[in-house]
């Protein structure tokens, strides 16, 4: 996705070597708040973020350098280019919200991301969970949306008959999915982790888009 490169650019290392105490995707994640709540301050973005307050701190800045976000007494809020890579963002991954992922679950905290029209960029799954591990989920799963069905890469071609459960209709309310949807399952012991998982996951799917 075009707005990857300068995101990774502010979550890198510092010219001097300092390297930052933030990920990119906290920073992702951070821009998904500020587009949905428009203004927020330092102390609640440092709460929903789990990050330390000398975190924030650097990310606000950069941000602020990037040009990406204004701080004012109010609160930070995107500026045109932030709404920009926001709304660019969005429309590949429309939600990611905390769910119960019932028999998907394999751990205390489930999330999950809707990433649309991805689903011919699907392999095996795979890499969709080792990017979730990587960023300290327990584990992910992958799911085709494709003609008013769930399907498991490499498997089963209608999730609801050959696994009965009311996750498969709760997904279909909450994210609304359309065919050649895909959406991340991602389960851990720490629930941001569950969060990062699923959104290190969606990253897979849509950073060469």
């Amino acid at each position: 996705m075009a707005f990857l490169p300068i995101l990774r650019q502010i979550s890198s290392t510092r010219p001097l070597g300092h390297s930052r105490t933030f990920t990119e995707l906290q920073v992702i994640r951070a821009i998904m708040i500020l587009g949905k709540r428009k203004v927020i301050g330092r102390t609640l973005l440092s709460r929903l973020l789990k990050t330390g307050s000398g975190a924030i701190r650097t990310m606000i800045s950069d941000l602020e350098d990037h040009k990406i976000i204004n701080v004012e007494r109010s609160g930070c809020s995107l500026t045109t280019k932030g709404l920009n890579i926001y709304e660019s963002i969005i429309e590949k991954i429309p939600k990611v919200s905390k769910v119960d992922a019932g028999r998907l679950s394999v751990a205390n905290f489930d999330a999950a991301a809707l990433v649309k029209d991805v689903s011919n960029a699907i392999h095996r799954g795979i890499e969709q969970r080792d990017a979730a591990i990587r960023v300290g989920a327990k584990g992910a799963t992958t799911l085709i949306y494709e003609n008013g069905r769930f399907a498991l890469p490499m498997g089963s071609i209608d999730c609801a008959k050959d696994y009965p459960s009311d996750i498969w209709i709760m997904l279909e309310k909450t994210f609304k999915p359309s065919d050649r949807d895909v959406i991340i399952v991602s389960s851990s012991d720490v629930e941001e982790s569950a969060i990062y998982g699923t959104l290190a996951g969606a990253l897979t799917l849509v950073e060469d888009t």
